[in-house]
This record gives structure tokens, sequence and C-alpha cells, in this order.
């Protein structure tokens, strides 16, 4: 498929998320063609560098993003938080900050991603109720997927917050691998692959 195409496309998912919510006119397809820009990614590319002082929301159209952190002592990773199809991530603690996170933003799946400059939000978000609509959607998404990994990790044991994990965040469970959930959850592989076994069997694996 051609790069004009995978636009093409990226826009079209874009718009099927957002029709979701609000109606869609002309003044948002002139409005997304002049100032948001489609990105093809490949998987383990980096879209923002911990370096690079860049506002953006990176919205998923298709494929994975994380937000990675990684220990330069140990080299291992740990990822903050995750974003499938119909979610985003922001470079900024939030819309109204030119506070940058930590770590840096990575391309876990090759996909569609659509980059949405933060001046160009902030700066039609008052105009536009279409526009405050999408960044309180997505806003909210994350904010929910947060408040229930907090809530599926906060003071269990590896192996439990394993079982949580799969009750509570079935989408993201369904969309990783065992390294990727290990590396979400803060638990070992070995971990993954017991309860896996647990709850496929109702067994707990022999040591």
């Amino acid at each position: 498929m051609s790069i004009k195409h995978n636009t093409k496309a990226g826009f079209k998912l874009l718009f099927d998320f957002w029709g979701k919510y609000h109606t869609i006119d002309h003044f948002h397809y002139q409005w997304v063609k002049d100032n948001l820009k489609v990105k093809i990614v490949k998987r383990g590319e980096q879209l923002s560098p911990a370096d690079r002082h860049s506002e953006m929301t990176y919205f998923v159209a298709k494929g994975l993003l994380a937000r990675v952190e990684e220990n330069t002592e140990t080299g291992k990773r740990k990822i903050m938080s995750l974003a499938i199809p119909n979610m985003a991530l922001m470079t900024t603690n939030h819309l109204y900050t030119h506070h940058l996170h930590s770590g840096h933003i990575v391309a876990l799946r090759s996909g569609i991603i659509i980059a949405i400059p933060h001046p160009v939000l902030r700066q039609f978000q008052e105009q536009e109720k279409s526009i405050d609509t999408l960044i309180d959607v997505l806003g909210n998404k994350k904010k929910r997927q947060l408040v229930l990994l907090r809530q599926a990790t906060l003071g269990y044991s590896p192996f439990e917050r394993y079982l949580n994990f799969t009750r509570l965040l079935s989408e993201i469970k369904a969309a990783t691998t065992q390294v990727e959930q290990a590396d979400l959850l803060g638990i070992s592989r070995h971990t993954v692959q017991q309860a896996q076994y647990f709850l496929l069997t109702g067994k707990y694996a022999q040591k």
C-alpha cells in the first residue's frame, strides 16, 4: 500500500473513532488535512526521543505504542503505559504543560499513527467543541487505563498482579506479548508463564 493510501486509511480510522462522539463535517476534514500528520511507523521505531522537545499527542490508528523507560545501569525496560488502536499517548504530562514525560514513546508494532501538535489543539479547543470532545475522550481512556493498572498492581504479589491484569485489562492483554506484559506489570516473564498456566488449567505449575 502506498504512503498516500496509508495516509487516507489513517485519517479514516481517526474520523471513524471521532465520529462516535461528534458529528464530522467539512471543517473537521480540512482541519485534519491542514494540521495533523500521518506517520507510518515500524516496530521498534522511536517517536519521541527523550532529548527532543516536541509537544505532541500520538493517536494510534493501527498498531501499538508504549511509553518506555530504561534503567541505564541494568538495561531493563519498564513500560509505563500503552496505547492500542483508538487510544493516544502524549509526550507531555498534559495538554497545557511544556514538561516532557521521562523516557520515550516507541512503536511496539508496525502501524499508522496520527501526530497531533499540542499548539494546534490548544488553539482550537475553546473555539470548536468537537476538538474539546476528542481531547476529553482520549484523556479519559488513558486515565481509565492507568487507574485499572494501578488497581491491578498496587499491593499485590507478582502472581496476583497478573491475575488482576487479565481481569481488568483484557484488551491490553490480548494486544501484548508475555515480555511486554512482564515489563508493564514489573514482574518476570516466568511469573507471566506460571499465571497463564494457572488460568488455563486451574493448577499451579510445578517448580
